[in-house]
């Protein structure tokens, strides 16, 4: 059962208390004005405005539609004009206000981003599936120490469209255009395409009794593939969160967490014996592999704007023989 709340009584002022205090004030405002019998004409205009200022005040502690539909122009601007039920201007109203229309804080900017599907429609093919605002970082700039440093005022909104593809540049010409139109004055809008650091792995399963190697490693590189992708990755499956490192302990829990599967082991070089790191990154990227102070790797570094992509074969998963 649903109870409704009571309205509060917003001012129980009545005629008689408006009147009897504006009597009051007479001695203090006009020291001349020593006739306070109804029959004087000051008298007389204070009862009647009395009388209006009780009209307002009733008015005012009732919710009518005239009420309603006065504050709903105060919400939608002087030129609205009541086009369908109340109730239905009513719902419209407040969607609108959990809609944001100025871009302040990064969930606008990543809100406003993800909005341009509903204006593109069904017709455009194209979609946005995920939007990362950084601030103070110019994305555009060439190289990556252009792209780090700060630059004050600007703020890169980073573009993954839904479907498995590079956005195109169409779609961050529709982003751009909502984003500069509910940008603050001094704010600089860049929309970019996400940058991917490429991730291989190296390791060695070794499975229970009874498991069979080749469905193992099949399920171990399609999880892999699956964990670290930018639409359903991540331990929420909402897609590898932007910047966030690749750690080695994760990959082990991962494959361990695997049925099938004993243990997770380093592999080794079939002709060296060497240990091979379990996380692999080209040799241009070699400074993002972290250590601890052993020189054991930790994990991969990744910047705010970038995702991974992983590059993995069947034969980089090595099962052991029991």
């Amino acid at each position: 059962m649903i109870v409704p709340l009571p309205l509060p009584n917003l001012d129980d002022l009545t005629w008689d208390d408006l009147t009897a205090e504006a009597r009051s004030l007479i001695p203090a405002r006009s020291q001349a004005w020593t006739n306070h019998n109804p029959s004087d004409p000051g008298i007389t205009l204070i009862e009647l405005f009395a009388y209006f200022s009780e009209r307002l005040i009733y008015e005012l502690n009732r919710v009518s539609a005239k009420n309603v539909e006065s504050f709903l122009r105060l919400i939608n601007g002087p030129d609205w004009h009541r086009k369908h039920p109340l109730i239905g201007e009513i719902r419209a109203a407040v969607l609108d206000l959990r809609r944001p229309h100025r871009a302040v804080t990064a969930e606008d900017f990543e809100a406003l981003a993800l909005s341009v599907n509903e204006r593109l429609g069904e017709r455009h093919q194209e979609k946005v599936g995920r939007a990362k605002c950084i601030f103070e970082r110019n994305l555009e700039r060439p190289g990556a120490e252009g792209q780090l440093a700060e630059a004050p005022g600007h703020v890169s909104v980073v573009i993954v469209p839904a479907r498995r593809a590079h956005p195109s540049t169409a779609l961050l010409w529709e982003v751009k255009r909502d984003l500069d139109a509910a940008r603050l004055v001094t704010t600089r809008i860049h929309v970019v395409r996400p940058r991917f650091v490429t991730v291989s792995f190296a390791v060695t399963l070794t499975p229970r009794p009874g498991a069979d190697p080749a469905k193992l490693r099949r399920d171990a590189v399609d999880k892999l593939e699956k964990f670290f992708d930018s639409h359903q990755g991540g331990v929420d499956g909402k897609g590898w969160p932007f910047g966030r490192s690749v750690y080695v302990s994760e990959l082990y829990r991962l494959l361990d967490e695997m049925p099938g599967v004993d243990y997770v082991s380093r592999s080794r070089d079939i002709q060296t014996g060497a240990e091979i790191p379990e996380l692999i990154v080209a040799p241009a990227e070699q400074a993002r592999l972290r250590r601890d102070s052993q020189g054991g790797l930790e994990a991969i570094e990744l910047r705010p704007d970038e995702l991974v992509s992983v590059w993995i074969e069947e034969s980089d998963i090595t099962i052991a023989r029991r």
